[in-house]
């Protein structure tokens, strides 16, 4: 069986979808692990054991995690609007519909709630995904920068409207970075130690941050998107 992934994951490497691929198994109490190929590619660099990985949007569980814990908590609830917390949202605005401009405003109808941010139907959209809303975010520059604070972006989203009304459509977003932001604010802490209290310490993620010190920069999987015209990956 080993043998037959090898060959599969050696393949897609070779074709150039994957820098490398690192896995564990556990299946029935037997634990199969391995790994293939490279951190970085132009220095042929293999992968180690403990490399370091970006987990981009797995920190969406992490962060919903503590919100549920909060919730039991009783310091929020999903029904709570996000002006419990957050005021600045109080004069959101949405598209009139998904074909408008930005320009194109209608009133909101009910300020998305805490279970709305959970489940992505609050209204808001992403920059990568290509509306109305999503390129207003580009055009203003929403988490392009490494110096502002989550104080900071959240002010800026404040200020742009929705993509459509709460509770009426799903769309994959940056709610749970609002989210993150409330848990901020509830607990009166940073978020980084809030997680590292609530999940990373008790569960021994000693590896796991916003941030790499420098001396793990040699552990780092270096990032790599996938060219579809060119059919190569390449570091964005």
């Amino acid at each position: 069986m080993m043998e037959n992934l090898h060959k599969i994951i050696q393949q897609h490497i070779s074709n150039g979808l994957y820098p490398g691929v690192e896995w564990k198994i556990n299946y029935k109490n037997n634990i199969f692990q391995g790994k293939l190929g490279y951190l970085n590619i132009e220095l042929k660099k293999p992968i180690v054991t403990d490399t370091i990985y970006r987990i981009w949007s797995m920190t969406k569980p992490v962060i919903s995690i503590v919100v549920l814990q909060l919730i039991e908590e009783n310091k929020i609830t999903l029904n709570d609007p996000i002006t419990d917390y957050l005021p600045q949202f109080k004069n959101l605005k949405v598209l009139e519909n998904r074909d408008s401009i930005i320009s194109n405003l209608v009133d909101i109808k009910q300020m998305p709630t805490i279970k709305n941010l959970l489940s992505h139907t609050a209204g808001f959209s992403y920059n990568f995904i290509g509306d109305a809303v999503g390129r207003e975010y580009d055009r203003v520059g929403l988490f392009h920068s490494e110096t502002t604070s989550l104080e900071e972006e959240i002010n800026l989203l404040a200020t742009l409207p929705l993509l459509y009304q709460p509770s009426k459509e799903w769309v994959y977003s940056v709610s749970v970075d609002v989210l993150a932001r409330i848990i901020e604010i509830v607990t009166k802490g940073s978020l980084q130690s809030e997680l590292k209290k609530r999940i990373f310490d008790p569960l021994e993620m000693s590896d796991i941050a916003f941030t790499v010190e420098s001396k793990n920069y040699d552990r780092l999987m270096t990032h790599y998107e996938f060219d579809p015209i060119n059919k190569k990956l390449h570091d964005p």
